[in-house]
């Protein structure tokens, strides 16, 4: 039996009515609206727009699941459902080794598109596939894309573009949309310093003459191990997701949606953000009372309170060398005033960390104090030296004898080798899906939350460990270099859950260090802290996973700070993100010097407008006429900010907005104005029309921040 499924939707909100026909055997599915964009499924099981023979541009889609190296067996087999959908299923069989397996896919009805969903059920001894979907535009030419990436440009090597000098460096501006051209992207990158790795599980083709886009976003509340997009210059785009295996057991399962928008990437991310706001939204809201500049300092005595505030500053790191070594934040000590050697083998105690953590919050700071769920101990040797301790409870004075005593199982290794991987200062890598190191992990937040009470929270440090598989375990789901094994990937959304309940429930924040930045993997964090903001696809990527939260970035005396320090501040206010402040004590990060803090004093007011920011996610939101300067939109607390950036030489942007809301009660918007070195805001005149808001801004420095209320 043939069958086709044809769904409509509107973008505009419209009563919606369901209509099954059977006519000559051909089942058709149709949702009445008032817009004429139309998904509809052959009898292949491929998701199409238009009946024309002829389609053209953004209508000329194509798109399908492939099972790599696979050939599909026999017919496909179709049944309707109950929500308005059809469901097909089909047999596949691996050309390479005879792996066989069942695809089943299943198509229903939205708002705005369609859903979609895949499974996957293997059928004999475990294997695995790439599982890709692939969208092919039989005409791209006039259509561009855009995925949240850290550099949009394929050509992209090192953290230098081909075409950038090599003594400024480079900033690729992530929120403009490319020309389909051979690429291929890396969900949260394979590497901390690769600039072609995407953020967040989407991608959006875009056709700006006729005011069309299509999205395809993936649920991220589906396990994704690895994922990819290929992209080639013909218009054809591949996600391909990898290392899932497939046992009849246990059948991989994913779901996404295809969606119909304007010709911007704000509206396919905001529906993204609006369908899975828990990926979005800080789980503590507090969090947005410290956002601002931070700073990752040992540094805490005769702080100039003062100069600091002059910073934007609100939040140190604390640069936690307390510690008697990796992983053993707080030791097992029996009360506040006993000492233990630190890791700069200094005597200190929990007194000590209360005291320090006071030399902020009297001030009105803040302070995060470090934890790390990947790396454990200092100078650890192999083959595992003779145990020290005689007592038990003595173990954890020795890193050695506690990691191979107690946590010898959360060891992380290479596949075939049996020696530990060894990391910073001696510091082996760990695996928090083990259950001994996870309770241990979860009495280490407890402890923090009970003995250090002035704390804001933690920051968790080197996420990056988080690409690799444990080959000593079985996850049950990953597939790696042909076996079994244990994806960390896994074992964070194990741990994390654990340390949120402890931390959230007493009102502390999370923050973390996404070396590995991928959107699943922020659901329970608060805020961001980029130790390599400093690289512009690192800073790129961590600000788009903070549409909602806070972001501090690395600073370091990269060239651009040095040779072009205006455009450094100003790719922050860009993309809503902090900069680190030059404190004594900084930890490979910047220190302070004069130059260097009048450049803070001077863009320090532009960045405290973006306390509690959030992207305005909405079609056309922001503009700048001719395109003579950069601009974004924020919602704040009582308004909006827009910071206008990269003016050059220009004296003056036409910046137009839209999707403004106002306030309950409130007439009109008024705006103010401010400029990097100036420290009072100043009205600004703006023009409300039925179409937006229209201001003329005044550029010092090729830069504002206006602020609209």
């Amino acid at each position: 039996m043939s069958c086709c499924a044809r769904i409509s939707n509107a973008l505009l909100t419209c009563r919606r009515m369901f209509l099954f026909v059977v006519y000559l055997g051909v089942y058709t599915f149709l949702i009445a609206s008032a817009h004429a964009n139309t998904f509809s499924v052959n009898a292949r099981g491929q998701v199409y727009i238009a009946e024309e023979p002829n389609p053209r541009g953004i209508d000329s889609l194509v798109a399908e699941t492939n099972l790599l190296g696979c050939k599909m067996l026999g017919e496909v087999r179709t049944q309707n459902l109950d929500r308005g959908g059809v469901e097909y299923r089909k047999e596949f069989r691996q050309q390479k080794e005879g792996h066989q397996c069942s695809l089943i896919e299943r198509f229903i009805p939205t708002d705005q598109g369609i859903h979609w969903e895949i499974e996957v059920r293997g059928h004999g001894a475990p294997w695995s596939t790439a599982i890709e979907t692939n969208l092919q535009w039989k005409q791209p030419d006039a259509l561009t894309w855009w995925a949240a990436w850290g550099d949009s440009q394929p050509d992209a090597q090192g953290g230098v573009r081909k075409e950038a000098s090599k003594e400024v460096g480079w900033w690729s501006d992530p929120l403009v949309p490319a020309s389909f051209a051979r690429a291929r992207f890396f969900y949260g990158g394979q590497s901390h310093a690769q600039t072609q790795a995407f953020c967040i599980p989407m991608v959006s083709v875009l056709d700006a003459k006729i005011d069309k886009g299509i999205s395809l976003v993936l649920s991220p509340k589906d396990l994704i191990l690895n994922l990819e997009v290929n992209v080639t210059a013909e218009g054809k785009m591949t996600l391909s997701r990898t290392s899932h295996r497939m046992t009849a057991d246990q059948p991989v399962r994913f779901s996404m949606d295809l969606i119909w928008h304007e010709a911007d990437w704000r509206s396919g991310l905001g529906w993204m953000a609006t369908q899975y706001p828990q990926f979005f939204d800080p789980p503590n809201a507090r969090v947005q009372q410290m956002a601002g500049c931070g700073a990752y300092s040992s540094h805490a005595r005769d702080l100039n309170v003062e100069r600091l505030r002059r910073m934007a500053f609100k939040m140190n790191w604390k640069a936690s060398f307390d510690f008697p070594y990796m992983g053993m934040f707080i030791p097992p000590v029996p009360d506040a005033t006993t000492e233990w050697i630190d890791f700069k083998s200094k005597p200190t105690s929990i007194s000590r960390m209360r005291q320090d953590i006071r030399c902020f919050t009297d001030n009105d700071f803040h302070v995060l104090c470090y934890f790390n769920v990947t790396e454990f101990g200092n100078y650890i040797q192999y083959p595992p030296p003779a145990r020290k301790a005689v007592r038990d409870e003595d173990l954890w004075k020795d890193p050695n004898d506690y990691v191979y005593s107690v946590l010898k199982d959360a060891i992380l290794t290479r596949a075939g080798e049996g020696k530990p991987i060894g990391s910073w200062e001696g510091c082996i890598a760990m695996d928090p899906g083990d259950p001994v190191y996870q309770r241990f992990l979860v009495e280490q937040a407890k402890r923090h939350v009970e003995l250090l009470p002035g704390s804001s929270g933690i920051c968790i440090d080197r996420m990056d460990w988080l690409r690799f598989y444990n080959p000593r375990f079985d996850d049950g789901v990953s597939w790696a270099n042909g076996k079994p094994a244990r994806s960390l990937v896994t074992s964070w959304h194990e741990i994390i859950p654990k340390i949120s309940a402890v931390m959230h429930d007493n009102n502390k924040v999370i923050y973390c260090n996404p070396h590995y930045r991928r959107l699943d993997l922020v659901r329970h964090i608060d805020g961001i802290y980029d130790e390599f903001g400093q690289m512009g696809h690192s800073m790129n990527l961590c600000a788009l996973l903070a549409l909602r939260k806070p972001i501090m970035a690395w600073t370091i005396m990269v060239p651009e700070f040095e040779q072009a320090p205006d455009e450094y501040f100003q790719r922050h206010l860009h993309m809503g993100a902090y900069l680190t402040v030059p404190m004594l004590g900084n930890d490979h990060t910047i220190l302070p010097s004069e130059n260097v803090d009048q450049m803070y004093f001077d863009y320090a007011p532009l960045l405290e407008a973006l306390q509690g920011k959030q992207w305005v996610l909405a079609s056309h939101a922001v503009a700048v006429a001719d395109n003579t300067a950069k601009a974004n939109l924020f919602e704040v607390p009582g308004g909006y900010v827009v910071p206008v950036t990269f003016g050059g030489e220009s004296k003056q942007a036409r910046v137009v907005l839209r999707h403004l809301h106002k306030q309950s009660g409130q007439d009109s918007f008024q705006a103010q104005v401010i400029h990097p070195g100036r420290t009072d805001w100043t009205p600004l005149m703006l023009k409300e029309t039925s179409n937006g808001v229209t201001i003329e801004v005044p550029l010092e420095r090729g830069c504002a921040m206006v602020k609209i209320y």
